[in-house]
């Protein structure tokens, strides 16, 4: 098995595993300088050498060339002395290309043969002339990357809503994944001002205790469940998590009560037990009866004239009064695309005397059509009286029917086979 030894760069980033061959007695914290592939580095100890499987190996192991010492600090602090110098020169020339980049940090490697800056945008960016002009203004090798909000307050740090420092930015090496999900799962408010960091995006916190909250939410009751308590049954109307506790409406008082999982258990145990008992004495609860079937509504007096008269004539009838065919006397009329209301009196005084005796003209068979000279020469006869309204109009009328008659008898016979 190979021996190791952790090496961290940053305070917040991630551990590698390095070759201590040439260093022996490492302790954590301890400053050394290791070989990269960017050069020599400055960093830290994470934890002390130890024996690991080859498994967890993953590529070549870089050589710890040897512990830093007072001459290492004291080039790193030179280097980052040039920091303010540098971000000003490059945003100038940023300015010069025209390009959509803002500047979060430049960075020397340890020997001072790379110099990377770091930037953000909203799209992708083509730097090319900008590296070539960088690389003639500073004379070392110039490295641009774009990176994100989240690696922007990383190496930026901060103080989080909490009023503690960034955890990003202090020893959270991976950012972890986080969604609105573990927000609504907490019972958090769902405003981004809450639920958000400085970088904008969701707190990296959410996923800390969200398994525990899961757990804890399996165990006691959801909201609107009912549930039995000491005193008596009730309506869980809000979870406390943090206290594993519920509140529940009881179903007597209407009052609220918190309680704990363990006696709502008991108390539900209780009850079935004592249920058990009686029912093993042959008591059982009473039984309600049914509640007795509704009667069809009904949407009128007329619909339920309607239901009930089967003869075709006088449905026809009142089709036609509902449609304003007749009138006050008894002649027919043409409808009028706004039927004039009639008093609610009249309507229920007359519909009944309807349904009961129809008018005897309507059941009389209809006489054959005299020819047109006889009609000539016979004197008028006397005018008879007209049936009441709501009743069956004469068939003796003239023939043939207007095309306005005609539409309204169709309408008839479409309800009728509507019913």
């Amino acid at each position: 098995m190979p021996t190791i030894v952790g090496i961290r760069f940053k305070d917040s980033g991630k551990i590698y595993f390095f070759d201590p061959i040439t260093t022996t007695g490492l302790q954590q914290g301890e400053a050394v300088i290791v070989e990269t592939v960017r050069g020599p580095e400055l960093a830290k100890v994470a934890y002390s050498p130890r024996n690991v499987a080859e498994s967890e190996i993953t590529g070549d192991l870089k050589p710890v060339l040897r512990r830093a010492d007072e001459s290492d600090f004291a080039r790193l602090e030179m280097l980052n002395a040039r920091h303010d110098t540098v971000i000003a020169r490059c945003s100038e020339k940023i300015l010069e290309h025209h390009l959509p980049m803002r500047l979060i940090k430049a960075e020397y490697s340890f020997d001072g043969s790379r110099l990377t800056f770091y930037f953000t945008s909203e799209k992708r960016v083509d730097f090319r002339l900008l590296v070539r002009d960088l690389a003639r203004t500073f004379k070392t090798r110039i490295e641009l990357r774009q990176i994100g909000p989240r690696d922007e307050a990383k190496l930026l740090g901060g103080i989080g809503p909490c009023g503690r420092t960034l955890c990003c930015a202090t020893f959270l090496p991976d950012y972890a994944r986080v969604s609105i999900k573990m927000a609504k799962d907490q019972d958090l408010p769902l405003n981004p001002s809450k639920i958000s960091g400085v970088c904008g995006r969701l707190l990296c916190c959410l996923s800390y205790e969200h398994d525990q909250y899961l757990q804890i939410k399996a165990e006691l009751p959801r909201k609107g469940a009912w549930v039995q308590t000491p005193d008596g049954p009730g309506e869980v109307v809000a979870v406390n998590v943090v206290r594993e506790t519920v509140t529940v409406q009881l179903a007597e008082s209407a009052a609220h009560e918190d309680y704990k999982p363990e006696l709502l258990q008991e108390a539900t145990e209780r009850v079935a037990s004592t249920a058990r008992s009686r029912n093993a004495e042959g008591i059982t609860p009473a039984v309600r009866p049914p509640p007795p079937p509704r009667e069809p509504k009904h949407h009128g007096e007329r619909r339920l004239l309607r239901d009930e008269i089967e003869n075709p004539d006088v449905l026809e009838a009142l089709a036609m009064l509902e449609d304003g065919e007749w009138d006050d006397t008894g002649e027919r009329s043409r409808p009028s695309p706004m039927p004039r209301p009639r008093p609610q009196q009249d309507v229920q005084r007359q519909l009944p005397e309807a349904r009961r005796t129809p008018h005897p003209e309507a059941q009389r068979p209809t006489q054959p059509e005299p020819p047109r000279s006889a009609l000539q020469d016979t004197p008028p006869e006397p005018r008879q009286a007209q049936p009441p309204t709501g009743t069956t109009p004469p068939n003796d009328l003239p023939q043939p029917l207007s095309p306005s008659q005609n539409d309204s008898r169709s309408r008839a016979q479409r309800r009728k086979r509507r019913k």
